[in-house]
């Protein structure tokens, strides 16, 4: 028998999947991906910056889901969780482009103008997603 409370489910997309690269060294996907682009020396003060940012609306999204009174329903909670994930995967997909561009341009910081830029826009608009979910869910 089918519940008509589980219809939402049905026709999703399929959830992103982080790549194995961001399944650890913690269990968060997007504090994984902030240590691989902090460590990676190929980033100055203003992407730091702006990857902090992205992990602090991570980080308050989680505690205010956690928090939230009354509790979320399951369907907030997915929903929420999709968009999280969606935002971790538009700025690994960003930092992947700028990372093998900076490789292949052996450093030489001018020639990936263009791979920063989106880096920054991607960095931009996931913490914007991020921390606008939460207001999208007030009922």
């Amino acid at each position: 028998m089918e519940s008509a409370g589980w219809n939402w489910l049905k026709g999703q997309p399929p959830n992103w999947e982080a790549p194995e690269n961001l399944r650890g060294p913690t269990s968060s996907w997007a504090v994984n991906l902030a240590v691989q682009m902090l460590g990676s020396n190929i980033i100055g003060n203003h992407l730091i910056e702006l990857v902090a940012e992205f992990i602090a609306a991570k980080s308050r999204l989680e505690l205010w889901m956690a928090q939230h009174e009354p509790p979320l329903a399951l369907k907030q909670q997915f929903a929420l969780g999709r968009g999280s994930a969606d935002a971790v995967r538009i700025v690994y997909e960003a930092w992947v482009v700028y990372a093998t561009a900076h490789q292949s341009a052996r450093g030489k910081v001018a020639m990936v103008e263009n791979e920063k830029a989106m880096l920054i826009e991607a960095l931009s608009q996931a913490t914007e997603t991020l921390v606008r979910s939460r207001s999208d869910q007030v009922t």
